[in-house]
């Protein structure tokens, strides 16, 4: 897709990921323990940084996050993303919504977006119940 900056397929132990730029929408979806979670999410960290520094103030980015699962490593590196997000709502004026997907009773993902949205208070986190 010409509009698309990242495309990635999921694997079995990496979400799928999209940008889309047209629609300033982007998603992980799937699970999330790469071996390596600094080789696996730099690639993101650099086009998100980089989207963020070619754009003017006033951006409105929708991201969705749908993890089935998530560990610690890529927790860090979902930090990381968010302070990007983050510092470009508090220096640039960007409006980044963030829809925080969980199973009605994954309490571990319900607590884990709580701690984000309370970490980072520029970004607009909901939670969102998975449709059942």
């Amino acid at each position: 897709m010409k509009n698309q900056l990242l495309s990635i397929n999921a694997s079995k132990n990496t979400p799928e990921v999209l940008w889309d730029a047209s629609g300033c929408r982007f998603s992980f979806k799937g699970v999330s323990y790469p071996e390596d979670a600094d080789k696996f999410y730099n690639p993101i960290y650099k086009t998100i940084k980089s989207y963020i520094k070619s754009k003017n103030t006033k951006s409105k980015i929708k991201m969705v996050v749908d993890f089935e699962y998530f560990n610690t490593s890529t927790a860090r590196m979902l930090y990381k993303l968010f302070s990007l997000f983050n510092d470009a709502a508090n220096t640039k004026d960007y409006l980044v919504e963030i829809d925080w997907v969980y199973e009605f009773d994954d309490f571990d993902m319900i607590d884990s977006g709580k701690d984000f949205g309370f970490m980072f208070k520029n970004l607009h986190f909901n939670l969102t119940e998975k449709a059942a």
